[in-house]
């Protein structure tokens, strides 16, 4: 599917709630599958506040939680009690309810230089089942995803479909800067990709990246143009 179709595919829901749970429920249905089949099922997600409302919705469903493996899509490097932390957010709201016995995996460890926290990252997702069978991903307004960014130099190395790399330490242009991302190899290492979207802004955005022809520029480009794994957009205004 090209990015132009992937657009074009889009589910487009009148407003948060309705867009997050329709995502809850499809990957309740990817996750019972896949612990039906195999007895275990994996699921990343991603930080920042758009995915609150469908960590609200996952949480109250009748899932299999015990058998369900969760990590991050990219962390902040702050400490598990900083509240720019994802694995805080997770444990706070997603691993509460029916979801409280999930297995999660968080990604960074603190006080680890760079390259130490890597492989901690590393082996974190290596606790996982995989490949993976849902992964959702969340998008800036500036078109990164994960925490790949435009213009800094770790991350345009996190894009390469060919790196053997699992996750790297790339940098934000805004505060917390310090950031650790799966790389998009390590992405693209899934069953079934969502791209969970709110806001004309990031509509803007993603229009915008699926028309570049500049990772660079656009990080989301290099997602919407691989034909590894489709991606389905999720969208409410």
């Amino acid at each position: 599917m090209s990015a132009a179709e992937t657009l074009e595919s889009a589910q487009r829901f009148p407003g948060a709630r309705r867009a997050a749970e329709a995502l809850a429920l499809r990957v309740a249905d990817i996750i019972g599958f896949a612990v039906r089949a195999r007895g275990r099922a994996s699921l990343l997600v991603p930080g920042g506040r758009t995915p609150i409302a469908l960590f609200e919705a996952l949480r109250s469903l009748d899932l299999p939680w015990a058998s369900v493996y969760i990590s991050l899509t990219d962390e902040r490097r702050v400490p598990l009690a900083d509240p720019d932390s994802n694995a805080r957010l997770v444990q706070e709201v997603l691993l509460q309810d029916k979801a409280a016995d999930a297995h999660f995996q968080p990604l960074h460890r603190h006080r680890l230089d760079e390259r130490a926290d890597e492989a901690a990252c590393g082996a974190a997702l290596g606790m996982l089942p995989r490949p993976f069978d849902a992964v959702i991903l969340g998008m800036g307004a500036d078109a990164h995803f994960a925490s790949i960014f435009p213009g800094d130099t770790a991350s345009l190395r996190a894009l390469s479909q060919d790196t053997e790399a699992r996750c790297a330490a790339t940098r934000a242009p805004t505060k917390p800067h310090d950031r650790l991302s799966l790389t998009l190899a390590t992405l693209l290492e899934s069953r079934w990709i969502a791209l969970h979207l709110s806001g004309a802004e990031k509509w803007k955005a993603i229009q915008d990246a699926a028309a570049a022809d500049d990772a660079q520029q656009y990080p989301a480009q290099a997602l919407l143009a691989q034909r590894r794994v489709p991606v389905h957009v999720y969208w409410s205004p």
